[in-house]
């Protein structure tokens, strides 16, 4: 009787510290903190099937640097990370803060200039048909 007695106690302490042991541990994993979105931007568009390249790239502009007027050979999404960029397109201009974006369609002509005194760090990812020019600068 007493065998059976101490078994059954180390059985609950077993099942006891195992309970713990997975408490732990969930409590653990939950600590870790994700990150936090601080942004979203969302655009609809609607593509026809085909092979595309998704191509992403971080451009730095120092004060006064830009890019002339050019389009793309695909959609555009482009975020500012650090500073301001004026936007010139349509016939007017707009500032793009930190953490505003724009979009662009294929073919849409604009210009980008940092018009500030400070630099400026902008997000552009463009999803090009295979074959498909990324940027073309239009020369005047």
């Amino acid at each position: 009787m007493k065998t059976v007695k101490l078994f059954s106690l180390v059985c609950l302490v077993l099942i006891l510290f195992a309970s713990v042991t997975t408490a732990q541990e969930k409590a653990d994993q939950a600590a870790v903190a994700g990150p936090a979105a601080v942004y979203q931007a969302r655009f609809p568009i609607t593509m026809q099937a085909g092979e595309y390249d998704l191509v992403s790239v971080i451009l730095d502009f120092a004060p006064g640097a830009g890019l002339p007027d050019h389009f793309h050979g695909g959609h555009a999404l482009a975020t500012v990370l650090i500073g301001e960029i004026t936007l010139r397109e349509k016939g007017g201009e707009r500032i793009i803060k930190t953490g505003e974006s724009w979009t662009e369609n294929p073919g849409d002509l604009h210009a980008a200039v940092n018009a500030s005194a400070t630099s400026a760090r902008v997000a552009v990812s463009m999803l090009l048909p295979k074959g498909a020019e990324a940027t073309t600068i239009i020369r005047k």
